[in-house]
């Protein structure tokens, strides 16, 4: 495409973007879009080039910030419409990277007029930090990373590495002391893929994004030390589209073209961190506010960076149908059902019991890119799905900001009617759990760190329990989820404190997990977030009778539930007692059941 007077100065780029209506995000999010992909098109002056881009930044940052409102801390899979909100947001950054990759590529070639060495630095410090912003875009939504996103980001370092230009501070901001340097920006790139954002809640992936800067600092890159602790020891091949994997994991040995990223000291204050902070609490710990980092969040983090992940249990590729119900209510509700209550919602029709069909993207890209994409990788653009076009996605901005004159779609009531179980396929099993799929319109809004019931085969009024521990939307085959199986059944119980001024006031719905000797484990009692906190004595309600209770410990606060040990206030109730009425003694069998 030939360059036009508007793309190429400067000067009448800045006085449209001024003229934005950014009243209306929908119009500017659309305007701003499809002039980006002509400009990223178009022949320009390699200067106005990077000059032009610089000019988009502000407003492709107001855009993110007005809509993630449509995909941040809300249960998946998205709507439709919102998922096309986040793709737009994410192609938004893509679009951006490309505009400095393109700039880096032309100079580089020596077509670019005359060579400069700080405008350089400076296209490959923003390239980085924008694609960046597309893996943490992806893994906010969970979505996998872009194919090629991880090639591009290793061979912008390793060039920049290669001519001593990756330690120059550039300006992030208006501030001259907001600086960063390429090889800052490089380490939290690094350190986001280690930790694994797809086993995060939404609000612990924006956390630590923002707490990359100053985590980063504390992180050690460069070739293999034998001083470092191998535990803390990540790799990095720079010629390879692969994010960093533990030293322990690495299958072939190290060369010139690998880089290790060392968190020791980072562990280290994490540590101190956790030791610093108060007793968990379920009431607090399970959310995370501002710059303070949970117990619960520190304690995944260390063990994240401080060891190769390693599988206790062989999988087995199996594939079958699994009931499952979503949610401490939904399973409670399941539980107390009578067997002639629970029949009569057995009976379902093939079209909805059917897991098949999908509105899901196929993963294809967005477009081709032109020739002067950057030949370090040229997947600037990511995976949003056949269907989804560059029409399709002008046509999203555009409506976004009507659509946000209503109600976003979760915060609609739930349909009424009878509540059904959702069927999902497992991908594989193994001792510990699931990896399961939901595809199709009949799939449950969830988290990760939610609690989910999987249906005995044999028993409909048997459940167990597991908790989904990662999430990923893998395009065109449906939602994935990790799901840990905590206990092979569960019975439904009421619980209400037993002391201070609220006692008898309301009654909670909760799950008991009974004791399994065979395993090891103690009784527990998971009920809803922030409802109570250890020492408090409660009165739990059972069908067998009311026991009063004393919670001893807290197990686990994800935001979604919270599981407490507990010890009975009468030494003569037993646990086991109650699990005998309620299964006839089968609980350690149960898993056959499943």
């Amino acid at each position: 495409m030939s360059s036009n007077t508007f793309l190429a100065n400067p000067k009448e780029m800045e006085a449209w973007i001024q003229s934005l209506p950014t009243a209306n995000v929908g119009e500017t999010s659309r305007r701003v879009f499809k002039t980006l992909v002509e400009f990223n098109r178009s022949e320009l002056p390699n200067i106005a080039r990077i000059k032009i881009a610089e000019n988009f930044r502000q407003p492709i940052d107001y855009i993110a910030s007005n809509l993630k409102k449509y995909y941040y801390d809300v249960s998946f899979p998205l709507s439709a419409k919102n998922r096309k909100i986040a793709v737009l947001n994410r192609e938004l950054y893509a679009e951006l990277a490309i505009a400095y990759k393109t700039f880096i590529e032309v100079m580089i070639s020596g077509q670019g007029g005359k060579f400069d060495k700080k405008l350089l630095v400076i296209a490959i410090h923003r390239s980085l930090r924008y694609l960046g912003l597309v893996a943490y875009q992806s893994a906010i939504v969970y979505d996998p990373y872009p194919p090629s996103i991880w090639y591009e980001i290793n061979r912008l370092f390793g060039f920049a590495e290669q001519n001593r230009i990756h330690q120059i501070p550039v300006k992030e901001g208006k501030s001259r002391t907001d600086t960063s340097t390429i090889n800052d920006i490089y380490k939290q790139l690094l350190l986001f893929a280690i930790i694994s954002p797809y086993r995060q809640r939404q609000r612990e992936i924006l956390h630590i994004y923002n707490m990359l800067p100053a985590w980063a600092e504390k992180t050690q890159l460069g070739k293999k030390s034998e001083e470092r602790s191998q535990d803390t020891e990540f790799v990095i091949q720079l010629a390879d589209d692969k994010p960093p994997l533990h030293l322990e994991l690495m299958k072939e040995s190290l060369n010139v073209q690998s880089r290790t990223i060392s968190t020791s000291d980072l562990v280290t204050y994490l540590r101190s961190e956790f030791d610093q902070l108060p007793a968990e609490n379920a009431s607090n710990d399970s959310m995370v506010f501002g710059n303070r980092t949970s117990k619960h969040l520190l304690r995944q983090l260390i063990q994240t960076l401080s060891s190769a992940p390693k599988r206790e249990y062989v999988r087995t590729k199996l594939n079958f149908e699994l009931k499952t119900a979503v949610g401490l209510n939904a399973i409670h509700t399941f539980l107390s059902r009578s067997p002639e209550v629970e029949h009569q919602h057995q009976e379902y029709s093939d079209d909805e019991m059917s897991w098949l069909g999908s509105d899901s993207p196929t993963g294809q890209s967005l477009y081709t890119h032109s020739e002067q994409t950057l030949s370090l990788g040229g997947a600037g653009a990511t995976a949003i799905g056949a269907e989804t076009t560059l029409t399709d996605l002008e046509a999203t901005a555009s409506s976004t900001f009507n659509y946000a004159q209503s109600a976003p779609s979760w915060a609609n009531s739930p349909t009424e009617g009878p509540l059904e179980t959702f069927v999902c396929k497992t991908v594989n099993e193994s001792a510990g759990g699931y990896c399961i799929h939901w595809n199709g319109t009949n799939a449950p809004r969830i988290r990760v760190g939610e609690i989910i019931g999987i249906q005995s085969a044999t028993n409909s009024n048997q459940f167990g329990i597991g908790i989904s521990r990662w999430m990923k939307n893998i395009p065109g085959f449906g939602l994935q989820l990790g799901l840990e199986m905590v206990s092979p059944g569960s019975i439904p119980i009421t619980v209400e404190t037993n002391n201070g001024p609220e006692a008898g006031e309301s009654a909670h719905k909760g799950l008991l997990l009974p004791e399994l000797k065979s395993s090891g484990k103690s009784a527990s009692l998971i009920v809803g977030t922030m409802l109570f906190k250890i020492g408090d004595s409660l009165l739990m309600q059972t069908k067998s009778g009311s026991h009063h209770i004393r919670l001893t410990r807290l197990l686990e606060s994800t935001g979604a539930f919270t599981q407490f040990q507990f010890v009975y206030k009468n030494p003569t109730e037993s646990l086991r007692k109650e699990s005998e009425e309620e299964t006839d003694g089968d609980f350690d069998n149960i898993w056959s059941m499943l």
